[in-house]
């Protein structure tokens, strides 16, 4: 939740603010070079030697101009050292720190150092907001946000529906409605932080629901698409590690009295050693979830889903996989045109040779949106090109 919540202060900010105030990354860079680039204002030019001359001379015009008043970083690290680098380069005021799971282990070898890395950066800060679930490794005092009661920020009366979920919020000793046009009780939570952020700022706590009715997902983080034959396409491509996928799915429960699912799931990737125990605990999980006479189908791409979770699943679901999403793609098109169940495509995860983002494409209603999919970029698409001609 780190890049939405991110956004989410950047665009509540720009609204209570004049929007050259606030600055962040609009491309969501988060690694070594990304917050300097952030810092700096400038895009990344990547291996181009040539570009990176003109990335210096923005640096030095940036010191001769008015500099925004809020700087909102996102601090990224997928290997050891990398958050005592970033912290070297910027120290937040406020930092706010979301559930640490296994995304990045890799690299790290243990989710415990992992997450000694990730504490780093609110034993830094002045203000910290943290998320519940770490509240065991936190020795100091800071406020806690969650879904759950105990929490100084919490939210009860939490109603998912097919445009949108509402929340009470509970904060401050005050109650405030809440209504999201994004699916799932994760999205309410990730709002949550912001309401901390404005006691601190002394920012009016009621203007957040306004600013949160009318907050669309970015790309690829679960936005809503109508799709062909009435379905409805949930795109949640653009990444998503263990607690994403298995929120994604507690979501899609709400559904199963009244829609078809169809799960079109890819590979978690970068997990390094416990890559098996965690494929295999997320399809324990969906056993645990999804009622086993629930209508749902399920579309998995990558080796990792292949080997891992369709054995689980398929002694209770029709489970189909590939190494490709394309093929797989193009076989929930026909599955939707030879359907009159009402249905809800769920796709989650795409990088590193999956991309499912390119065969949603086969499944939108409009053509038009296929520019509200990630990763659309001419470099993009040469790349996922290049691989899908060679798979």
């Amino acid at each position: 939740g780190k890049t939405t919540i991110t956004t989410h202060i950047a665009h509540f900010l720009m609204k209570q603010y004049w929007a050259k105030k606030v600055g962040y990354s609009q491309y969501h860079y988060n690694w070594e070079y990304g917050i300097p680039l952030t810092i700096i204002g400038a895009k990344t030019p990547w291996k181009n030697p040539f570009l990176w001359i003109f990335v210096f001379f923005i640096a030095i015009k940036r010191l001769f101009r008015w500099y925004p008043q809020y700087l909102v970083l996102e601090y990224g690290i997928d290997h050891p050292g990398e958050m005592d680098f970033l912290l070297s380069i910027a120290i937040p005021d406020i930092a706010i720190l979301t559930p640490v799971e296994s995304n990045h282990l890799e690299q790290f070898g243990s989710l415990e150092v992992y997450r000694n890395n990730k504490l780093k950066l609110v034993t830094a800060s002045k203000y910290s907001i943290i998320h519940e679930s770490l509240r065991q490794y936190i020795d100091f005092d800071v406020l806690y946000y969650s879904l759950g009661a105990l929490s100084d920020i919490n939210a009860s009366h939490i109603e998912i529906g097919i445009a949108g979920t509402s929340a009470i919020i509970h904060y401050d000793h005050r109650d405030f409605p809440l209504y999201i046009p994004a699916i799932g009780s994760f999205q309410i939570e990730n709002i949550l932080p912001l309401f901390a952020l404005s006691k601190i700022l002394v920012i009016d706590m009621s203007s957040i629901s306004e600013y949160a009715s009318h907050s669309l997902p970015e790309s690829g983080r679960s936005s809503l698409l109508p799709g062909i034959m009435s379905s409805t396409i949930i795109d949640g491509t653009y990444n998503g590690g263990y607690l994403s996928l298995r929120e994604g799915i507690v979501s899609m429960k709400t559904f199963l009295h009244s829609h078809r699912i169809i799960f079109f799931l890819g590979d978690m990737r970068e997990l390094g050693t416990v890559s098996k125990e965690i494929h295999e605990k997320l399809a324990q999980d969906i056993l645990d979830i999804i009622p086993h006479n629930a209508d749902v189908l399920f579309y998995l791409v990558g080796p990792l889903m292949q080997s891992y979770v369709a054995p689980i699943l398929s002694t209770y679901f029709v489970v189909n996989t590939d190494l490709s999403s394309q093929r797989l793609g193009k076989k929930i098109a026909q599955n939707l045109k030879d359907s009159t169940t009402e249905t809800i495509v769920y796709a989650k995860w795409s990088q590193n040779t999956i991309f499912i983002e390119e065969w949603l494409k086969v499944l939108l209603k409009n053509h038009a949106d296929i520019q509200k999919l990630p990763r659309q970029s001419e470099s993009w698409m040469s790349k996922k090109w290049a691989f899908f001609k060679n798979i």
